[in-house]
């Protein structure tokens, strides 16, 4: 049974660690294909180098914890001093109207996702090597050495984890972007070809 039969649309989970692409293959996708991309909210004030990585609605704590307590985030995570999340209507309105979603969010959110909708499309993308995504996080030129060296060390965590676990469904390598967008393309073709 396909994972869109559970929903009108069909949820996919962009996962991975910091610096390995993951906003770069959201945007692709919802470039050259059918897919409604997502906008998270966040506490985390808005950093000059935003504009270039992933997009999203920065807002006080105190809005975020009352839209927590109303239920309002389909998943919510805390990651490096600050809170994300999901907002929940925006994605159950386009699933039930029979749009394709896409959230790009981190391991915390992405497990969340999975045990409440066990049907989601979960994506882990890994970077080609260590080495490699040492070099990405330096080159964002987004965050000083300290908290570089932090994210380099929850992706490798979450990169033991991901392989370890069952919650993911595919591991897509980032080694080549065009390559990468291309096979997430087309496990997304083959998961609406079995809802037909």
């Amino acid at each position: 049974m396909s994972k869109a039969s559970t929903h009108h649309g069909l949820l996919i989970v962009l996962c991975g660690p910091s610096g390995v692409g993951k906003s770069t293959i959201s945007r692709q996708l919802a470039q050259q294909s059918d897919v409604s991309y997502t906008v998270s909210a966040t506490t985390r004030p808005k950093k000059e180098k935003d504009d270039e990585g992933k997009v999203y609605e920065h807002i006080s704590q105190e809005d975020f914890f009352g839209r927590l307590d109303h239920d309002e985030f389909l998943e919510y995570a805390h990651v490096y001093g600050h809170y994300y999340g999901t907002p929940k209507k925006t994605v159950l309105e386009k699933l039930h109207a029979g749009k394709d979603v896409l959230l790009e969010i981190d391991v915390q959110g992405a497990l969340q996702v999975r045990y409440q909708y066990p049907d989601a499309l979960m994506l882990f993308i890994l970077p080609p090597n260590l080495r490699e995504l040492s070099k990405r996080l330096k080159d964002r030129d987004r965050d000083d050495p300290e908290d570089i060296a932090k994210r380099y060390r929850a992706a490798r965590r979450e990169i033991h984890m991901a392989r370890g676990s069952r919650a993911f469904d595919f591991m897509v390598f980032n080694d080549e972007l065009s390559r990468a967008v291309a096979e997430i393309k087309n496990i997304i073709n083959n998961e609406r070809a079995g809802g037909l």
